[in-house]
Protein backbone atom coordinates (compact mmCIF):
# COMPACT_ATOMS: atom_id res chain seq x y z
CA UNK A 1 0.00 0.00 0.00
CA UNK A 2 2.68 2.30 0.79
CA UNK A 3 4.64 1.66 -2.27
CA UNK A 4 1.74 2.09 -4.27
CA UNK A 5 1.18 5.58 -2.58
CA UNK A 6 4.86 6.06 -3.05
CA UNK A 7 4.70 5.02 -6.40
CA UNK A 8 1.64 7.33 -7.64
CA UNK A 9 2.57 10.43 -5.79
CA UNK A 10 6.33 10.13 -7.80
CA UNK A 11 4.09 9.86 -11.15
CA UNK A 12 2.10 12.71 -9.99
CA UNK A 13 5.74 14.66 -9.31
CA UNK A 14 6.71 13.69 -12.77
CA UNK A 15 3.81 15.17 -14.16
CA UNK A 16 3.73 18.22 -12.14
CA UNK A 17 7.40 19.05 -13.39
CA UNK A 18 6.64 18.39 -16.68
CA UNK A 19 4.20 20.99 -16.78
CA UNK A 20 6.37 23.24 -15.02
CA UNK A 21 8.98 22.83 -17.57
CA UNK A 22 5.85 23.30 -20.76
CA UNK A 23 4.66 26.53 -19.04
CA UNK A 24 8.16 28.05 -18.60
CA UNK A 25 8.93 27.13 -22.16
CA UNK A 26 5.83 28.72 -23.18
CA UNK A 27 6.59 31.94 -20.64
CA UNK A 28 10.11 32.27 -22.32
CA UNK A 29 8.79 32.29 -26.15
CA UNK A 30 5.60 33.97 -25.36
CA UNK A 31 5.92 38.12 -25.54
CA UNK A 32 4.60 40.45 -23.38
CA UNK A 33 1.88 42.51 -24.49
CA UNK A 34 3.90 45.71 -22.99
CA UNK A 35 6.77 44.83 -25.65
CA UNK A 36 4.55 43.66 -28.53
CA UNK A 37 4.76 47.94 -28.56
CA UNK A 38 8.29 48.17 -28.09
CA UNK A 39 9.59 44.96 -29.79
CA UNK A 40 13.42 46.50 -29.70
CA UNK A 41 14.72 43.15 -30.03
CA UNK A 42 15.51 41.84 -33.42
CA UNK A 43 13.58 44.22 -35.25
CA UNK A 44 15.45 47.28 -36.81
CA UNK A 45 12.44 49.19 -38.11
CA UNK A 46 10.90 49.26 -34.27
CA UNK A 47 7.00 49.76 -34.98
CA UNK A 48 6.13 52.96 -34.98
CA UNK A 49 1.94 52.63 -36.01
CA UNK A 50 -0.21 51.44 -33.33
CA UNK A 51 -3.72 50.07 -32.32
CA UNK A 52 -5.90 52.87 -30.93
CA UNK A 53 -6.28 52.11 -26.78
CA UNK A 54 -9.18 51.79 -25.09
CA UNK A 55 -10.13 53.12 -21.46
CA UNK A 56 -10.00 50.35 -18.92
CA UNK A 57 -13.76 48.73 -18.52
CA UNK A 58 -15.57 49.13 -15.56
CA UNK A 59 -17.19 46.07 -13.86
CA UNK A 60 -20.06 45.28 -15.16
CA UNK A 61 -22.11 44.90 -12.07
CA UNK A 62 -20.30 48.75 -10.91
CA UNK A 63 -21.89 49.62 -14.46
CA UNK A 64 -25.51 49.46 -13.80
CA UNK A 65 -25.15 50.21 -10.31
CA UNK A 66 -27.47 53.00 -9.07
CA UNK A 67 -26.52 55.82 -6.66
CA UNK A 68 -28.93 56.16 -4.80
CA UNK A 69 -27.10 57.32 -1.44
CA UNK A 70 -26.28 61.03 0.12
CA UNK A 71 -23.34 62.79 -1.45
CA UNK A 72 -21.01 60.95 1.20
CA UNK A 73 -19.95 57.97 -0.67
CA UNK A 74 -19.07 54.60 1.47
CA UNK A 75 -15.89 52.98 0.34
CA UNK A 76 -17.44 50.17 -1.28
CA UNK A 77 -20.00 52.43 -2.84
CA UNK A 78 -19.96 53.21 -6.62
CA UNK A 79 -19.35 57.07 -7.06
CA UNK A 80 -21.34 59.70 -9.12
CA UNK A 81 -20.70 59.88 -12.86
CA UNK A 82 -18.02 62.00 -13.76
CA UNK A 83 -19.82 63.13 -16.57
CA UNK A 84 -21.93 65.25 -14.29
CA UNK A 85 -24.70 62.73 -13.65
CA UNK A 86 -26.91 63.12 -10.17
CA UNK A 87 -27.68 60.84 -7.73
CA UNK A 88 -29.59 57.75 -9.41
CA UNK A 89 -28.34 58.10 -12.48
CA UNK A 90 -27.38 54.90 -14.47
CA UNK A 91 -23.74 54.76 -14.61
CA UNK A 92 -22.48 55.50 -18.36
CA UNK A 93 -20.07 53.09 -20.13
CA UNK A 94 -16.41 54.91 -20.59
CA UNK A 95 -15.95 56.09 -24.10
CA UNK A 96 -13.34 54.08 -26.46
CA UNK A 97 -10.71 56.34 -26.96
CA UNK A 98 -11.23 55.55 -30.74
CA UNK A 99 -14.32 57.70 -30.82
CA UNK A 100 -12.08 61.27 -30.27
CA UNK A 101 -10.25 59.92 -33.50
CA UNK A 102 -13.24 59.14 -35.76
CA UNK A 103 -11.92 58.95 -39.32
CA UNK A 104 -14.39 61.05 -41.74
CA UNK A 105 -13.19 61.26 -44.94
CA UNK A 106 -10.20 58.69 -45.76
CA UNK A 107 -9.75 55.60 -43.20
CA UNK A 108 -6.54 53.52 -44.46
CA UNK A 109 -4.09 51.00 -42.76
CA UNK A 110 -5.28 47.25 -41.29
CA UNK A 111 -6.97 48.82 -38.78
CA UNK A 112 -9.43 50.12 -40.40
CA UNK A 113 -9.76 46.86 -42.97
CA UNK A 114 -13.31 45.56 -43.70
CA UNK A 115 -15.18 44.49 -40.01
CA UNK A 116 -13.29 47.05 -38.44
CA UNK A 117 -14.33 49.81 -40.71
CA UNK A 118 -17.88 47.91 -41.03
CA UNK A 119 -18.12 49.33 -37.35
CA UNK A 120 -17.82 52.77 -37.89
CA UNK A 121 -20.45 54.95 -37.77
CA UNK A 122 -21.13 56.79 -39.84
CA UNK A 123 -18.73 55.06 -42.15
CA UNK A 124 -15.72 57.34 -43.88
CA UNK A 125 -16.62 59.16 -46.85
CA UNK A 126 -13.84 57.28 -49.03
CA UNK A 127 -15.77 53.98 -49.60
CA UNK A 128 -13.84 51.05 -50.52
CA UNK A 129 -15.27 51.24 -54.05
CA UNK A 130 -13.94 54.51 -54.61
CA UNK A 131 -10.90 53.35 -53.20
CA UNK A 132 -10.99 50.96 -56.02
CA UNK A 133 -11.98 53.56 -58.69
CA UNK A 134 -9.03 55.19 -57.66
CA UNK A 135 -6.70 52.79 -58.28
CA UNK A 136 -8.80 52.28 -61.43
CA UNK A 137 -8.05 55.77 -62.56
CA UNK A 138 -4.51 55.95 -61.55
CA UNK A 139 -3.78 52.64 -63.98
CA UNK A 140 -5.71 53.76 -67.15
CA UNK A 141 -4.97 57.62 -67.13
CA UNK A 142 -1.43 57.63 -66.01
CA UNK A 143 0.18 53.52 -66.37
CA UNK A 144 0.50 52.43 -62.71
CA UNK A 145 1.76 49.03 -62.80
CA UNK A 146 -0.82 47.46 -60.88
CA UNK A 147 0.80 43.74 -61.41
CA UNK A 148 4.42 44.81 -60.34
CA UNK A 149 3.26 46.81 -57.22
CA UNK A 150 1.55 43.42 -55.79
CA UNK A 151 4.82 41.32 -56.66
CA UNK A 152 7.12 44.06 -54.70
CA UNK A 153 4.75 44.41 -51.93
CA UNK A 154 5.17 40.34 -51.68
CA UNK A 155 9.10 40.75 -51.36
CA UNK A 156 8.98 43.61 -48.86
CA UNK A 157 5.65 41.78 -47.10
CA UNK A 158 7.81 41.10 -43.76
CA UNK A 159 9.48 45.26 -43.43
CA UNK A 160 5.76 46.51 -44.20
CA UNK A 161 4.35 44.33 -41.35
CA UNK A 162 7.08 44.81 -38.44
CA UNK A 163 6.20 48.32 -38.80
CA UNK A 164 3.02 48.20 -37.15
CA UNK A 165 2.40 46.78 -33.47
CA UNK A 166 2.80 43.18 -33.26
CA UNK A 167 -0.16 40.51 -33.59
CA UNK A 168 -2.81 43.83 -33.41
CA UNK A 169 -4.16 42.73 -36.92
CA UNK A 170 -4.95 38.99 -38.76
CA UNK A 171 -4.48 39.91 -42.54
CA UNK A 172 -3.53 36.77 -44.89
CA UNK A 173 -0.81 37.80 -47.50
CA UNK A 174 -3.28 38.80 -50.63
CA UNK A 175 -5.29 41.12 -48.32
CA UNK A 176 -2.44 42.98 -46.79
CA UNK A 177 -0.56 43.76 -50.36
CA UNK A 178 -4.43 44.88 -51.42
CA UNK A 179 -4.87 47.23 -48.54
CA UNK A 180 -1.72 48.89 -49.53
CA UNK A 181 -2.57 49.02 -53.02
CA UNK A 182 -5.72 50.68 -52.34
CA UNK A 183 -4.56 52.80 -49.04
CA UNK A 184 -1.85 53.95 -51.05
CA UNK A 185 -3.39 55.01 -53.56
CA UNK A 186 -5.76 56.93 -52.04
CA UNK A 187 -3.02 59.26 -49.77
CA UNK A 188 -1.11 59.76 -52.67
CA UNK A 189 -4.21 61.20 -54.37
CA UNK A 190 -5.37 62.74 -50.96
CA UNK A 191 -1.36 64.38 -51.19
CA UNK A 192 -1.39 66.00 -54.94
CA UNK A 193 -5.08 67.73 -53.97
CA UNK A 194 -4.08 68.88 -50.51
CA UNK A 195 -0.51 70.50 -51.73
CA UNK A 196 -0.04 74.23 -52.39
CA UNK A 197 2.08 73.88 -54.98
CA UNK A 198 -1.58 73.32 -56.81
CA UNK A 199 -1.54 77.50 -57.20
CA UNK A 200 1.59 77.26 -59.42
CA UNK A 201 0.86 74.22 -61.75
CA UNK A 202 -3.03 74.17 -61.63
CA UNK A 203 -2.64 70.12 -62.46
CA UNK A 204 -6.01 69.29 -60.90
CA UNK A 205 -7.73 72.22 -62.75
CA UNK A 206 -6.52 70.32 -65.90
CA UNK A 207 -7.43 67.15 -65.03
CA UNK A 208 -11.21 68.17 -64.01
CA UNK A 209 -11.15 69.72 -67.46
CA UNK A 210 -9.48 66.40 -69.69
CA UNK A 211 -11.90 65.69 -71.96
CA UNK A 212 -11.94 61.82 -71.21
CA UNK A 213 -11.57 61.49 -67.82
CA UNK A 214 -12.66 64.36 -66.12
CA UNK A 215 -15.67 63.83 -65.31
CA UNK A 216 -13.99 60.63 -63.53
CA UNK A 217 -11.30 62.68 -61.48
CA UNK A 218 -14.07 64.80 -60.32
CA UNK A 219 -16.00 61.88 -59.07
CA UNK A 220 -13.29 60.72 -57.35
CA UNK A 221 -11.84 63.67 -55.35
CA UNK A 222 -14.86 65.31 -54.69
CA UNK A 223 -15.14 64.24 -50.84
CA UNK A 224 -11.28 65.12 -50.89
CA UNK A 225 -11.38 68.24 -52.06
CA UNK A 226 -15.12 69.76 -50.17
CA UNK A 227 -13.56 68.32 -47.08
CA UNK A 228 -9.78 69.31 -46.93
CA UNK A 229 -9.08 70.22 -43.70
CA UNK A 230 -10.86 67.27 -42.13
CA UNK A 231 -8.60 65.12 -44.54
CA UNK A 232 -5.66 66.45 -43.31
CA UNK A 233 -6.33 65.87 -39.81
CA UNK A 234 -7.49 62.37 -40.91
CA UNK A 235 -4.15 61.64 -42.13
CA UNK A 236 -2.60 62.43 -38.52
CA UNK A 237 -4.12 60.17 -36.59
CA UNK A 238 -2.16 57.56 -35.17
CA UNK A 239 -3.60 54.11 -36.24
CA UNK A 240 -4.80 55.64 -39.24
CA UNK A 241 -1.34 55.21 -41.13
CA UNK A 242 0.83 53.23 -43.73
CA UNK A 243 3.98 52.86 -44.01
CA UNK A 244 6.53 55.58 -45.98
CA UNK A 245 8.36 53.82 -47.94
CA UNK A 246 5.30 52.02 -49.58
CA UNK A 247 4.33 56.19 -50.49
CA UNK A 248 7.67 56.23 -51.33
CA UNK A 249 7.71 53.29 -54.11
CA UNK A 250 4.22 53.89 -55.49
CA UNK A 251 4.98 58.02 -55.67
CA UNK A 252 8.61 56.09 -57.72
CA UNK A 253 6.09 54.76 -59.87
CA UNK A 254 3.58 57.64 -60.45
CA UNK A 255 5.98 60.14 -60.66
CA UNK A 256 7.09 60.75 -64.37
CA UNK A 257 3.00 60.39 -65.01
CA UNK A 258 0.47 61.22 -62.16
CA UNK A 259 3.14 63.91 -60.53
CA UNK A 260 4.96 65.02 -63.50
CA UNK A 261 5.84 68.77 -63.69
CA UNK A 262 5.58 68.37 -59.58
CA UNK A 263 9.33 69.27 -58.82
CA UNK A 264 9.09 68.65 -55.16
CA UNK A 265 10.46 65.53 -52.89
CA UNK A 266 7.35 63.09 -51.35
CA UNK A 267 8.43 64.35 -48.32
CA UNK A 268 8.25 67.79 -48.91
CA UNK A 269 5.09 67.53 -51.14
CA UNK A 270 3.37 65.55 -47.80
CA UNK A 271 4.58 68.34 -45.15
CA UNK A 272 3.74 71.12 -47.11
CA UNK A 273 -0.44 69.54 -46.48
CA UNK A 274 0.27 70.19 -42.97
CA UNK A 275 1.31 73.82 -43.20
CA UNK A 276 -2.34 74.81 -42.05
CA UNK A 277 -2.60 72.75 -38.83
CA UNK A 278 -1.72 74.06 -35.71
CA UNK A 279 1.07 73.74 -34.12
CA UNK A 280 2.79 74.32 -37.11
CA UNK A 281 6.66 73.80 -38.07
CA UNK A 282 7.88 74.28 -41.09
CA UNK A 283 6.35 76.51 -43.54
CA UNK A 284 5.51 76.66 -47.35
CA UNK A 285 8.02 79.09 -47.55
CA UNK A 286 10.98 76.54 -46.19
CA UNK A 287 10.01 74.28 -48.77
CA UNK A 288 12.03 75.04 -52.09
CA UNK A 289 11.88 72.51 -54.99
CA UNK A 290 14.54 70.22 -55.52
CA UNK A 291 15.63 67.19 -57.86
CA UNK A 292 14.04 64.04 -57.30
CA UNK A 293 15.72 61.02 -56.87
CA UNK A 294 15.11 57.47 -57.78
CA UNK A 295 13.47 55.63 -54.50
CA UNK A 296 12.74 59.18 -52.99
CA UNK A 297 14.02 59.31 -49.27
CA UNK A 298 13.16 56.59 -47.68
CA UNK A 299 12.98 53.58 -49.87
CA UNK A 300 16.25 52.80 -49.64
CA UNK A 301 15.83 52.93 -46.17
CA UNK A 302 17.50 55.74 -45.47
CA UNK A 303 16.80 59.35 -45.17
CA UNK A 304 17.91 62.36 -46.94
CA UNK A 305 20.04 64.84 -46.41
CA UNK A 306 17.59 67.29 -45.12
CA UNK A 307 14.84 64.43 -44.27
CA UNK A 308 15.47 61.71 -41.72
CA UNK A 309 14.03 58.06 -42.07
CA UNK A 310 10.38 58.95 -42.24
CA UNK A 311 8.05 56.03 -41.08
CA UNK A 312 4.68 57.65 -42.03
CA UNK A 313 2.86 60.92 -42.18
CA UNK A 314 2.49 61.41 -38.71
CA UNK A 315 5.94 60.86 -37.71
CA UNK A 316 6.87 63.34 -40.74
CA UNK A 317 4.24 65.95 -39.61
CA UNK A 318 6.12 65.68 -35.47
CA UNK A 319 9.73 65.96 -37.01
CA UNK A 320 8.84 69.30 -38.28
CA UNK A 321 7.67 70.23 -34.98
CA UNK A 322 10.59 69.26 -32.42
CA UNK A 323 13.85 70.46 -32.46
CA UNK A 324 16.91 68.18 -33.29
CA UNK A 325 18.89 66.47 -31.19
CA UNK A 326 16.80 67.64 -28.03
CA UNK A 327 14.54 66.06 -25.73
CA UNK A 328 15.56 62.27 -26.99
CA UNK A 329 14.88 59.42 -24.48
CA UNK A 330 17.69 56.51 -23.42
CA UNK A 331 15.18 53.69 -24.82
CA UNK A 332 17.25 51.10 -22.52
CA UNK A 333 15.81 53.19 -19.14
CA UNK A 334 12.21 51.88 -19.66
CA UNK A 335 11.62 53.19 -15.94
CA UNK A 336 9.89 56.63 -15.66
CA UNK A 337 11.83 59.62 -14.13
CA UNK A 338 10.70 62.61 -12.27
CA UNK A 339 12.41 65.54 -12.15
CA UNK A 340 13.44 66.87 -8.44
CA UNK A 341 11.50 70.11 -8.97
CA UNK A 342 8.32 71.25 -11.26
CA UNK A 343 8.87 74.59 -12.55
CA UNK A 344 6.53 77.12 -11.01
CA UNK A 345 3.74 78.85 -12.69
CA UNK A 346 3.60 82.03 -15.07
CA UNK A 347 2.75 84.12 -12.29
CA UNK A 348 5.10 82.95 -9.76
CA UNK A 349 7.78 83.21 -12.35
CA UNK A 350 6.77 86.92 -13.32
CA UNK A 351 6.57 87.80 -9.67
CA UNK A 352 10.64 85.64 -9.82
CA UNK A 353 11.22 88.81 -12.54
CA UNK A 354 10.95 86.49 -15.46
CA UNK A 355 9.85 87.84 -18.89
CA UNK A 356 7.77 85.50 -21.43
CA UNK A 357 8.63 86.28 -25.21
CA UNK A 358 7.54 84.20 -28.26
CA UNK A 359 10.16 81.69 -29.76
CA UNK A 360 11.88 83.56 -32.64
CA UNK A 361 11.07 81.75 -36.16
CA UNK A 362 14.14 80.41 -37.74
CA UNK A 363 13.20 79.95 -41.03
CA UNK A 364 14.15 76.82 -42.52
CA UNK A 365 16.21 75.80 -39.22
CA UNK A 366 15.72 72.64 -37.44
CA UNK A 367 17.29 74.35 -34.29
CA UNK A 368 14.19 76.36 -33.36
CA UNK A 369 11.34 74.87 -33.92
CA UNK A 370 7.25 75.11 -32.94
CA UNK A 371 7.47 72.98 -29.57
CA UNK A 372 10.46 74.31 -27.62
CA UNK A 373 10.99 76.00 -24.64
CA UNK A 374 14.22 77.17 -23.48
CA UNK A 375 14.97 79.47 -20.49
CA UNK A 376 17.96 82.02 -19.35
CA UNK A 377 18.93 83.57 -16.54
CA UNK A 378 20.72 86.68 -16.07
CA UNK A 379 24.86 86.23 -14.90
CA UNK A 380 23.57 87.94 -11.16
CA UNK A 381 20.13 85.65 -11.64
CA UNK A 382 17.97 88.45 -11.01
CA UNK A 383 16.13 88.14 -14.11
CA UNK A 384 15.23 85.71 -16.18
CA UNK A 385 14.11 84.73 -19.99
CA UNK A 386 11.64 82.05 -20.83
CA UNK A 387 11.30 81.58 -24.94
CA UNK A 388 8.18 79.57 -25.95
CA UNK A 389 6.24 79.01 -29.14
CA UNK A 390 3.30 80.61 -29.90
CA UNK A 391 0.63 78.49 -30.04
CA UNK A 392 -3.24 78.84 -32.19
CA UNK A 393 -5.75 76.69 -29.60
CA UNK A 394 -8.23 75.50 -32.72
CA UNK A 395 -11.39 72.90 -32.11
CA UNK A 396 -9.06 70.38 -33.56
CA UNK A 397 -6.09 71.17 -31.58
CA UNK A 398 -6.49 68.36 -28.98
CA UNK A 399 -7.12 65.36 -31.61
CA UNK A 400 -3.88 66.65 -32.95
CA UNK A 401 -1.81 66.27 -29.57
CA UNK A 402 -3.65 63.53 -28.09
CA UNK A 403 -1.83 61.77 -31.52
CA UNK A 404 1.49 63.39 -31.56
CA UNK A 405 1.56 62.38 -27.40
CA UNK A 406 0.47 58.97 -28.45
CA UNK A 407 3.29 58.45 -31.39
CA UNK A 408 5.84 59.47 -28.61
CA UNK A 409 4.95 57.58 -25.53
CA UNK A 410 4.90 54.32 -27.68
CA UNK A 411 7.38 55.15 -30.88
CA UNK A 412 10.25 56.40 -28.17
CA UNK A 413 12.97 56.87 -30.60
CA UNK A 414 11.24 59.56 -31.83
CA UNK A 415 11.86 61.39 -28.63
CA UNK A 416 9.45 63.46 -26.14
CA UNK A 417 9.42 67.13 -27.32
CA UNK A 418 6.10 67.13 -27.92
CA UNK A 419 5.76 65.61 -24.11
CA UNK A 420 7.75 67.89 -22.86
CA UNK A 421 6.15 71.10 -24.04
CA UNK A 422 2.54 69.74 -22.80
CA UNK A 423 4.23 68.91 -19.36
CA UNK A 424 5.77 72.27 -19.50
CA UNK A 425 2.72 74.20 -20.25
CA UNK A 426 0.37 72.16 -18.11
CA UNK A 427 2.56 73.49 -15.01
CA UNK A 428 2.96 76.89 -15.63
CA UNK A 429 -0.94 76.94 -16.75
CA UNK A 430 -2.56 76.72 -13.00
CA UNK A 431 -4.95 79.16 -13.02
CA UNK A 432 -6.65 81.15 -15.27
CA UNK A 433 -4.85 84.52 -13.94
CA UNK A 434 -0.98 82.56 -15.78
CA UNK A 435 -3.38 81.99 -19.24
CA UNK A 436 -4.45 85.98 -18.81
CA UNK A 437 -0.30 86.25 -18.64
CA UNK A 438 0.84 84.34 -21.28
CA UNK A 439 -2.31 85.63 -23.81
CA UNK A 440 -0.85 89.30 -23.02
CA UNK A 441 2.85 88.19 -23.51
CA UNK A 442 1.58 86.76 -27.27
CA UNK A 443 2.06 83.42 -26.21
CA UNK A 444 -1.46 82.14 -27.03
CA UNK A 445 -2.49 85.15 -29.33
CA UNK A 446 -5.48 83.74 -31.01
CA UNK A 447 -7.92 81.48 -29.16
CA UNK A 448 -11.80 81.43 -28.57
CA UNK A 449 -11.78 79.42 -25.76
CA UNK A 450 -12.05 81.28 -22.40
CA UNK A 451 -8.82 81.51 -19.62
CA UNK A 452 -10.30 78.23 -17.69
CA UNK A 453 -10.96 76.58 -20.99
CA UNK A 454 -6.97 77.08 -21.69
CA UNK A 455 -6.11 75.68 -18.38
CA UNK A 456 -8.33 72.37 -18.55
CA UNK A 457 -7.15 72.29 -22.40
CA UNK A 458 -3.42 71.02 -21.22
CA UNK A 459 -4.52 69.55 -17.85
CA UNK A 460 -6.59 67.07 -19.73
CA UNK A 461 -3.61 66.61 -22.07
CA UNK A 462 -0.87 66.41 -19.41
CA UNK A 463 -2.48 63.25 -18.26
CA UNK A 464 -1.40 61.49 -21.66
CA UNK A 465 1.51 61.61 -20.42
CA UNK A 466 1.66 59.58 -16.93
CA UNK A 467 4.38 57.26 -15.95
CA UNK A 468 6.25 57.94 -19.12
CA UNK A 469 10.29 58.40 -19.44
CA UNK A 470 11.31 62.23 -18.84
CA UNK A 471 14.13 63.42 -21.34
CA UNK A 472 16.98 64.80 -19.78
CA UNK A 473 16.32 67.69 -21.36
CA UNK A 474 13.04 68.65 -19.71
CA UNK A 475 14.87 67.70 -16.34
CA UNK A 476 17.68 70.66 -17.40
CA UNK A 477 15.13 72.97 -17.76
CA UNK A 478 13.32 72.19 -14.70
CA UNK A 479 16.27 72.27 -12.93
CA UNK A 480 17.73 75.73 -14.18
CA UNK A 481 13.70 77.35 -13.77
CA UNK A 482 13.89 75.97 -10.31
CA UNK A 483 17.18 77.35 -9.48
CA UNK A 484 16.19 80.52 -10.88
CA UNK A 485 12.99 80.89 -8.79
CA UNK A 486 14.99 80.14 -5.62
CA UNK A 487 18.02 82.38 -5.80
CA UNK A 488 19.16 84.75 -3.63
CA UNK A 489 18.97 87.21 -6.20
CA UNK A 490 15.87 86.74 -7.00
CA UNK A 491 14.73 87.07 -3.85
CA UNK A 492 16.29 89.83 -2.65
CA UNK A 493 14.93 91.43 -5.59
CA UNK A 494 11.33 90.22 -4.90
CA UNK A 495 11.60 91.62 -1.42
CA UNK A 496 12.70 94.99 -2.44
CA UNK A 497 10.21 95.74 -4.65
CA UNK A 498 7.31 94.04 -2.47
CA UNK A 499 8.60 96.44 0.21
CA UNK A 500 9.25 99.84 -1.91
CA UNK A 501 5.92 98.89 -4.37
CA UNK A 502 3.70 96.62 -2.57
CA UNK A 503 0.67 97.10 -4.54
CA UNK A 504 0.42 98.59 -8.23
CA UNK A 505 -1.99 101.26 -6.83
CA UNK A 506 0.52 102.62 -4.53
CA UNK A 507 3.51 102.02 -7.19
CA UNK A 508 1.35 104.20 -9.92
CA UNK A 509 0.86 106.82 -7.10
CA UNK A 510 4.93 107.02 -6.23
CA UNK A 511 5.87 107.19 -9.50
CA UNK A 512 3.44 110.30 -10.48
CA UNK A 513 4.07 112.10 -7.54
CA UNK A 514 7.92 111.62 -8.12
CA UNK A 515 7.30 113.12 -12.26
CA UNK A 516 5.33 116.22 -10.71
CA UNK A 517 8.11 116.92 -8.10
CA UNK A 518 10.71 116.58 -10.34
CA UNK A 519 8.78 119.18 -12.92
CA UNK A 520 8.29 121.38 -10.18
CA UNK A 521 12.06 121.09 -9.03
CA UNK A 522 12.70 121.90 -12.96
CA UNK A 523 10.31 124.95 -12.99
CA UNK A 524 11.70 126.57 -9.32
CA UNK A 525 15.23 126.69 -10.82
CA UNK A 526 14.22 128.19 -14.06
CA UNK A 527 12.06 130.95 -11.92
CA UNK A 528 15.31 131.25 -10.26
CA UNK A 529 17.50 131.28 -13.03
CA UNK A 530 15.07 134.24 -14.73
CA UNK A 531 14.79 136.59 -11.78
CA UNK A 532 18.89 136.87 -11.59
CA UNK A 533 19.22 137.19 -15.10
CA UNK A 534 16.15 139.35 -16.73
CA UNK A 535 15.67 139.45 -19.92
CA UNK A 536 16.46 142.87 -20.68
CA UNK A 537 19.97 142.27 -19.11
CA UNK A 538 20.58 139.85 -21.65
CA UNK A 539 23.56 141.01 -23.80
CA UNK A 540 22.55 141.15 -27.60
CA UNK A 541 23.03 137.73 -29.92
CA UNK A 542 26.17 137.96 -31.59
CA UNK A 543 28.58 140.70 -29.52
Amino acid sequence: MQRASRSFFAQVGIASACIVRASTRSAYESIPPYFRRFDAFGNDEHPSIFKPRLKPQVNQLELFAITTTSPAHGPGQPPLDSAGGERGQLRRPPTPETDKDHIVVAAVGPYHHRTASAQQQPPPLITCAKKCGIVKYLTGSFNLDVVGFLQWVQRNEERARRCYERESFQMNSQEFAEMLLLDGCVLLFAIFLLRPSIREDKLPAELAADADHGREFRNLSAHISFHMKQTTLDLLVLHNQIPFFVLTELHSRLKNTFFAGVNYSLEELALSCFQDVHPFGLKEGDLSPTTQRDGGGNGGGSGTERFPRVHHLLHLFHWSLVPGQKYGVDINSIPPREPESHPPSATELEESLTIFTKQKDAKGSRSSCCLDITFESSRMATRGLMRLPALHIHGYSEAVFRNLIAFEQNHLRCGHGVTTYVICMARLLQSDADARLLRNSGILPYTQRTDKEIVDFFRQLVDECRNTCMPDDLIALCKDVAAHHQSTGVRVMKGFVLQCFPKQTITFFVIFGAIISIATLINTVHSMYRYYHPRGNLPPMGR
